[in-house]
């Protein structure tokens, strides 16, 4: 037993289980990291679960353990630092969602830290917009373009042009087609804790609604994991599903047709905040009241949980480890390197009144 000559056996183990994790590229399942301990199931969940709160691990959703990013994190100092890529492209979906500046500024740093240099575009939410602003940054000789995607699908032949151009393409915040890696939250968990949040607080029987948004992988993602933890828990039935494009505006329009055609409407599942703030703003002049759930964590959306308004809950992300990670693994992918993941899934948690003292949001 390896924690046997440890004064702190915890550390030891947790040391342990690092170590099988890291020389295997595939997930494993508690049971295997049981057998291979030789701790007890109970102890080794104990173990993940506190290395998943450090993000040294990631816990996928068939429970399963893998490396998580904060591992690479810690190891980056010590690491020999090739040259790094000297210019550095960065297109966002919007310049309407501070979402989208607070990647901006995070990618902006971490470029710094690296000696690149980054120029950043927004897409005004339009992809062939995006799709030419892509390849003026691999006509121009960026070696790495940042892109979080307007629209998942609609950048393989661009993503192809900069392969054979040699420009290296990361995805944050949602994948896309032929990039070369991706960073993004674990949506399919953020919607998947919305929905299980909307099975907790409503009556059963109460009707639900979803606001969807973008055609992106990050969104599809979130809006699966919600069905799928309605469909488990059977306690409520979602009874429209309208489509908005990310923005308050759209989701303050979409609400106002739920008020007309669904009048014991309960809950709403937002895909993000803006959409959430939006459908908000219309059941606040229509005085009726509403559960909303979103995605993001933001201030405004934590200001409506703290005053218990509207919005009662939201689905952290952090758009700041987004970009820096995104850039991180671009600069490893441009130099050469072999990264164990070229996906990386950061882990999410669910803000309500319960813990949003405890809070700080973006």
């Amino acid at each position: 037993m390896r924690s046997g000559s440890s004064r702190v056996p915890a550390i030891a183990r947790a040391a342990w289980l690092l170590e099988i994790l890291a020389a295997e590229r595939a997930p494993l399942g508690l049971a295997e990291l049981a057998r291979r301990t030789g701790i007890a199931k109970s102890s080794v969940l104990n173990l993940c679960a506190s290395l998943v709160e450090e993000r040294l691990v990631l816990r996928w959703e068939d429970g399963s353990y893998r490396l998580g990013p904060h591992v690479l994190e810690l190891a980056a100092p010590m690491q020999p630092h090739p040259q790094p890529a000297t210019s550095i492209g960065m297109t966002v979906q919007t310049n309407a969602n501070p979402f989208f500046a607070a990647e901006i500024q995070s990618a902006y740093d971490e470029a710094a830290r690296n000696g690149a240099s980054i120029e950043s575009v927004h897409a005004s939410g339009d992809p062939l917009l995006q799709e030419a602003q892509i390849r003026d940054f691999v006509e121009a000789g960026a070696e790495l373009v940042i892109v979080d995607p307007v629209d998942s699908s609609a950048l393989a032949d661009v993503a192809e042009y900069a392969r054979e151009s040699g420009t290296v393409i990361v995805a944050i915040n949602g994948s896309a087609t032929n990039v070369d890696g991706a960073v993004t939250t674990d949506n399919a968990q953020a919607g998947f804790l919305a929905g299980q949040h909307l099975t907790r607080v409503l009556p059963a029987g109460a009707e639900v609604a979803i606001i969807d948004g973008a055609p992106i992988t990050a969104i599809a993602d979130r809006v699966d994991g919600f069905r799928r933890a309605i469909a488990e828990a059977q306690r409520v039935s979602i009874v429209a599903h309208l489509v908005g494009d990310n923005s308050a505006e759209t989701g303050e329009a979409q609400a106002k047709r739920l008020l007309l055609e669904h009048r014991e409407l309960a809950g709403i599942f937002a895909i993000n905040d803006p959409t959430a703030i939006g459908a908000s703003r219309a059941y606040t002049a229509a005085e009726q009241p509403i559960t909303i759930v979103g995605v993001d964590g933001s201030r405004p959306a934590v200001a409506e949980i703290t005053r218990a308004h509207n919005i009662h809950a939201t689905a952290v992300q952090d758009p700041y480890l987004m970009a820096r990670a995104g850039v991180r693994l671009g600069l490893q992918l441009v130099s050469g390197s072999r990264p164990l993941n070229r996906t990386v899934l950061l882990r999410t948690k669910l803000i309500s009144s319960i813990n949003v003292e405890g809070y700080t949001p973006w």
